[in-house]
């Protein structure tokens, strides 16, 4: 319908990528092709579902689904590259760079009434999340909404 000739919906096998501690992650691929664009995802699994760490991108469907997948996997290095988070003795703290990126999810534990936060590829449910920011009463902070697809 969109006049596509020769597209392919690619197959790629999963890749292993380290994260900032050494802690190897498995990532499985996904195409969509949609409208004007095509999707690339890519995702960690749980218990054979999507979980922890998920990331897109967005490209032409006439691009070669080779150098998406490339563009792809330099995001996610660079993503993979920071940690948000610590854990120490006082539990999950906010890293000292003072930036969390995550991915907001819903809460089947709570029916979806507060958002469940995926950062550095794990669940932190929002009244964790609001323990960690009690460190920082006082403080400023600037809150960023982003489609999945874009870098943050």
């Amino acid at each position: 319908m969109a006049g596509l000739t020769g597209f392919e919906n690619a197959k790629f096998e999963p890749v292993g990528l380290v994260d900032s501690t050494g802690e190897l992650h498995e990532f499985h691929f996904r195409t969509h092709l949609f409208g004007a664009g095509v999707g690339l995802d890519a995702f960690e699994l749980c218990g054979g579902h999507p979980a922890g760490y998920k990331f897109q991108i967005i490209g032409d469907p006439e691009e070669d689904l080779l150098v998406l997948l490339g563009r792809l996997i330099e995001k996610m290095r660079r993503a993979l590259s920071t940690k948000h988070l610590t854990d120490d003795e006082h539990g999950l703290q906010i890293a000292e760079q003072r930036v969390v990126r995550g991915r907001i999810e819903w809460d089947d534990a709570r029916n979806g009434r507060v958002p469940l936060l995926v950062v550095d590829g794990r669940e932190i449910d929002w009244d964790e999340f609001g323990r960690m920011l009690m460190s920082f009463e006082g403080w400023q902070f600037k809150l960023s909404i982003a489609d999945k697809s874009e870098e943050l």
